[in-house]
């Protein structure tokens, strides 16, 4: 089941950190709205960290899928 949602997980965090970066991207965010800027900067690292996880998580049951199969 994992690794049949995890994919979908991967791609959601993918478009978040896209959309994080784009508002990050505006080089003037910082003077306009620091809330913003800061916010758009503590979700793009969070949805990283998540990404990182949700990678290794989806690569170690996909080596397990390997093996099981091979067996």
């Amino acid at each position: 089941h994992a690794l049949e949602t995890l994919p979908k997980r991967i791609a959601k965090l993918q478009a978040e950190i896209a959309k994080q970066q784009r508002h990050l991207d505006d080089p003037d965010l910082f003077q306009k709205n620091r809330k913003k800027f800061d916010q758009a900067s503590d979700a793009l690292t969070k949805a990283q960290q998540e990404l990182h996880e949700v990678e290794d998580k989806w690569l170690e049951l996909e080596v397990l899928r390997e093996e099981i199969e091979q067996a």
